[in-house]
């Protein structure tokens, strides 16, 4: 079984660097990010939360397309660069 570390309030899932894992083998890997995480960037533990990949359920948010205009909905973790509601998604 694999984990993901979360963000209690928005849902997002969290990792310690750019080039990181997500998901986490086992457990201890998950509660040892986690431990970085509250002493190198400033989370407290009680704001993150460790969650089977089996049980995770997205968060989705309504977005706008930039260039129809109509609103759709998208998970909150979909990078900028996935997301038709950037500037970003339509220069490339």
């Amino acid at each position: 079984m694999s984990y993901y570390v979360i963000s209690k309030g928005s849902g997002l899932i969290v990792n310690d660097g750019p080039a990181k894992t997500r998901a986490y083998r086992t457990f201890g890997a998950a509660m040892a990010t986690r431990t970085r995480l509250c002493r190198k960037s400033g989370w407290n533990i009680s704001e993150l939360a460790i969650i089977a990949t089996t049980h995770y359920k997205p968060k989705m948010v309504t977005r706008t397309n930039l260039m129809t205009g109509q609103e759709y909905q998208e998970d909150v973790n979909t990078p900028r660069s996935c997301s038709p509601s950037s500037e970003l998604f339509w220069t490339m």
